[in-house]
């Protein structure tokens, strides 16, 4: 009877009303701003988890840290889903590690919790050194573990369960609105009742945060890090040196050559994406534009690890297929308004542009990040191959005979000795760089290109066309050098840190489209409420007497 009513109807639904509406028997403009807005926000607040604070930070440091990523998830929710998506595949892989590769645990079972808890900073190294500490991740614990520079920390006394407790039930309350408002929605659109654009914008909202809490689900809520030191108060130095010995020999000699942690050369070639989002965090400060984004690391070494770290998910299909279609529901989500009600053809046009322009740019990013990922993991096999090499090399240099064992120690003196002194002229130009130094080596490399390279065919063209090559040449080389040290924006100059011109020109586009597209989303969603159709106020419990106010 009710369907039968509400096919009768169904062109009454269409019938726009104007202006604001009050609550009654259905449902006014208030509420529903109330019911988007509160699912939003949740998913917003309480589905973002952020990695531990520095034990120097103050009591809001948490907020701060918990509203950045609040932030990013309010402006794009699939670049918090990739965050998280990324921890997950990092702790599991961690889980893996620990099983596979035997370490010393005192009995206990690493878990994808432990793991979680020492990739978001739980756990901070002390040593005579470094005595105030510095993070450690899971895969730097699995490598101290196993070659007994430190013991197996105690993690009942860590307490990450018991302060875990409370965070579990705002989750399950988010999760419970969440369903509550995706169920009220689906019997409107059974119903054929219209829908407006923002509650659209907050179903998204429920999608990519059930998709993001499936990813944080074993992720503590630990807001100050433990210590553990190392084993009979060994000094970092000596673990250093003790990896370019035996495991890592290509390790700078210097132990003072780092940037974020002493120990961070364990996790080999850095995940590109990674080095993206930090490039444009480091922008947004630099622009005074820091309450966006993520608090900067000012201390060395790191006393913390930021929470909207990327990491790289793992090469597996099982694992990756349904974050692709995470991506892929996302990206199409507001193509479902293609059809819906508009105040003017402007807005509806509008609308239907940067619907289309969001998919490509979900499309454009997944694709980037399938790429950046193989990359990576191609990078870490090539990285343990050249290991595994150089520690062959080095096994069958010490079990040759005398001569030729001292002849290959004097050969491999030469070669360090270069080596070390072309790092070391390397590390004064690329990790203390200046514009005038940037300049000077761009000039010289100007003046190479114009004298060495026209002389091969300068003799078969005209005088004036060869000054023209010349002079275009110099402007390029100088434009070059002006644009230098936007390559590499960091703080302390970090040689990893510095990205090409070709990727950050068309990343800052596409991404400057987004936000202005996401933007668009969210003004259309408030603006479009002083007119909508009659049927987006009729309430569901008017067919359904025994189900709550929709």
């Amino acid at each position: 009877m009710a369907e039968e009513s509400l096919a009768a109807n169904a062109t009454g639904h269409y019938d726009p009303k104007w202006g604001w509406v009050e609550s009654g028997r259905d449902r006014g403009t208030l509420d529903l701003l109330w019911s988007c807005c509160v699912t939003i926000i949740l998913c917003a607040w309480v589905a973002t988890h952020p990695n531990a604070g520095s034990p120097k930070d103050k009591w809001f440091h948490a907020v701060l840290d918990k509203t950045s990523l609040a932030m990013i998830g309010l402006l794009g929710p699939d670049f918090l889903f990739g965050i998280a998506f990324g921890q997950f595949s990092s702790a599991r892989r961690s889980v893996k590690k620990f099983r596979t590769e035997k370490v010393p645990c005192n009995g206990a079972t690493w878990t994808l919790t432990y793991a979680f808890f020492a990739d978001m900073g739980g756990m901070l190294l002390t040593s005579p050194d470094f005595p105030d500490g510095f993070p450690v991740d899971a895969n730097q614990l699995h490598y101290l573990l196993k070659h007994e520079h430190i013991n197996f920390p105690d993690m009942k006394e860590m307490n990450i369960h018991e302060r875990n407790t409370s965070d579990k039930l705002s989750r399950l309350i988010t999760v419970w609105q969440a369903l509550w408002f995706s169920v009220t929605e689906i019997v409107r659109i059974r119903n054929g009742l219209p829908m407006s654009t923002l509650e659209l914008t907050a179903l998204s909202y429920v999608f990519v945060m059930l998709a993001t809490q499936v990813c944080w689900w074993k992720k503590p809520s630990i807001v100050q890090p433990r210590f553990i030191c190392t084993k009979d108060n060994k000094p970092v130095s000596e673990i250093r040196a003790y990896a370019k010995q035996e495991t890592h020999p290509d390790l700078p000699s210097d132990p003072d050559d780092w940037y974020r942690t002493p120990l961070d050369f364990l996790n080999g070639p850095r995940f590109q994406i990674g080095t993206h989002w930090s490039y444009y965090i480091r922008l947004t400060h630099l622009l005074n534009l820091g309450a966006l984004a993520s608090r900067p690391m000012k201390r060395r070494p790191w006393d913390r690890f930021p929470s909207d770290t990327w990491l790289p998910c793992e090469r597996s299909w099982y694992i990756a297929t349904p974050a692709a279609f995470v991506l892929l529901a996302f990206s199409m989500w507001f193509a479902l308004g293609w059809n819906f009600y508009f105040p003017t053809t402007i807005e509806r046009d509008l609308w239907h542009a940067f619907s289309i322009y969001h998919a490509v740019f979900g499309l454009y990013g997944g694709v980037y990040y399938l790429i950046e990922m193989l990359k990576w993991h191609r990078e870490q096999n090539k990285s343990r191959e050249r290991l595994g090499a150089s520690r062959q090399v080095s096994s069958s240099s010490m079990t040759g005979s005398a001569s030729s064992s001292t002849a290959v120690m004097v050969h491999q003196e030469v070669v360090i000795t270069v080596k070390e002194s072309t790092t070391t002229t390397t590390t004064t130009t690329t990790t203390k760089p200046t514009i005038h130094a940037a300049i000077s080596i761009n000039n010289a490399d100007a003046e190479s290109q114009t004298v060495i390279a026209p002389k091969r065919w300068r003799h078969l063209l005209p005088r004036h066309l060869v000054d023209l090559v010349d002079k275009a040449i110099s402007i390029l080389c100088r434009l070059d050098a002006f644009v230098e040290p936007a390559r590499n924006i960091s703080r302390d100059q970090d040689p990893e840190m510095r990205l090409p011109l070709k990727v950050i020109i068309p990343v800052t586009v596409t991404c400057y489209l987004y936000v202005v597209c996401r933007t668009y989303f969210w003004v259309e969603d408030f603006l479009s409420l002083r007119v909508q159709p009659t049927g987006v106020y009729i309430t569901v419990n008017r067919y359904m007497p025994f189900w709550g106010d929709g």
